[in-house]
């Protein structure tokens, strides 16, 4: 089965993550420029970027596993809306008290000022919704991946008229006898269809040996083995001669 891709940079998750939040900062600083020149803008991302981080991690962390995906909407929500007041109140305080007094020097429009306020919250729930979009994305492009790995592992099998889906994985072992095969299950079912050993094995993955002329083991079920015989999870299947120890090696 193929990796799943994290879509992380160098393989990195923390290499990732700091990138993002050097262009993310970077980009803003950018963006918000005034009349006070670079220099404020960027103090003040610096000064509120911590904030911003810490809801954004809280949101794709905590809420989205623990109660998005267990599909627990209002919970979400409201935890959300908690975070999103929390991260406003907390980032007026810093530009009220690091910014507008320390830089500026002007606190004239005071500590709470409801506009400002409610420019904080959006600005936060801006940036969360951005990166919340983002892991769910890659959420989606995984499972999709998964799924179609389990599809492809998928065997259809047709036997008396009909045709079986199984797991390839909890397929024990294969017999062959004349022009037909029976692929022995996990749970104890045999099912047999028309066929050949070799055309079997040509449609297992690469779990599966063919050890002896008409049998193809499922190496992930081996117990144990020696020279004569092979255990598949207490099913005593004979080895072939020139069968060596690799081949029946995971």
């Amino acid at each position: 089965m193929g990796k799943v891709n994290d879509f992380y940079l160098f393989n990195s998750r923390i290499a990732t993550h700091v990138i993002f939040w050097t262009a993310y900062y970077v980009l803003f600083g950018l963006i918000w420029v005034g009349e006070e020149g670079y220099l404020a803008s960027f103090y003040l991302e610096f000064v509120l970027l911590p904030i911003r981080i810490l809801a954004v991690y809280l949101t794709i962390y905590f809420l989205l596993p623990k109660y998005l995906l267990g599909k627990r909407y209002m919970p979400f929500l409201l935890g959300y809306a908690i975070v999103l007041l929390s991260g406003g109140i907390l980032q007026r305080v810093f530009i009220h008290l690091f910014y507008e007094n320390l830089l500026l020097n002007d606190s004239g429009n005071g500590l709470f000022n409801s506009m400002k306020l409610v420019r904080a919250i959006v600005l936060i729930n801006t940036t969360a919704i951005l990166v919340l979009a983002l892991k769910i994305f890659q959420l989606w492009v995984k499972e999709s991946e998964k799924n179609q790995n389990l599809e492809s592992e998928i065997l259809e099998v047709r036997s008396s008229r009909r045709t079986h889906r199984i797991a390839t994985q909890d397929i024990l072992f294969v017999e062959g006898l004349g022009n037909y095969v029976t692929y022995h299950m996990l749970d104890g079912s045999k099912i047999t269809s028309y066929g050949t050993v070799k055309a079997a094995l040509a449609q297992l993955p690469a779990n599966f040996s063919r050890v002896h002329k008409s049998y193809i083991v499922n190496k992930k079920h081996i117990k144990s083995y020696d020279t004569m015989t092979i255990d598949v999870n207490n099913n005593a299947i004979p080895r072939g001669k020139s069968v060596s120890d690799e081949v029946l090696n995971l």
